[in-house]
């Protein structure tokens, strides 16, 4: 049995900062993640991060983008993973209310960019995603030859 699921690393226009929520739930719990959810079956990530997205903030993605898919191995269970799918957008900044899944606001970047920022979900992830896309998207470049 794998497990399927999107995170949105959501930018403003001018792509100083990210859209993220404080969870209200496990995993997780009071920290600040990018949005996101479980993949539906017969539903791609892309087509998640949209309904995702429309359902937590009320956010219409324009232009989503694959950046990445992790597979994380499961524990003690055999062929049984994790996938991540690491979706980004760039959209104009609005309030978003807050919900049953938590507190929503648009953080600088740099908030992110900490790796020791222990109000950070997840094992510094966030700010390794936001780096490739950034470099991706010629924004700025982290990754110099």
């Amino acid at each position: 049995m794998n497990k399927n699921y999107v995170v949105i690393m959501l930018f403003n226009e001018e792509c100083n900062k990210i859209l993220l929520v404080k969870r209200n739930k496990k995993p997780y719990k009071n920290c600040w993640n990018g949005i996101g959810g479980k993949i539906e079956e017969g539903e791609t990530p892309l087509e998640c991060a949209k309904r995702e997205c429309m359902e937590e903030t009320s956010i219409s993605l324009s232009n989503p983008k694959l950046l990445v898919t992790y597979l994380y191995p499961e524990t003690n269970v055999i062929n049984c993973n994790t996938k991540l799918n690491v979706i980004y957008d760039f959209v104009k900044e609005k309030n978003v209310i807050d919900n049953e899944e938590g507190q929503y606001e648009w953080k600088d970047i740099s908030f992110v960019m900490d790796p020791y920022n222990k109000e950070i979900a997840g094992l510094s992830n966030l700010n390794q995603f936001v780096k490739e896309i950034l470099d991706v998207e010629n924004i700025q470049k982290f990754y110099e030859e």
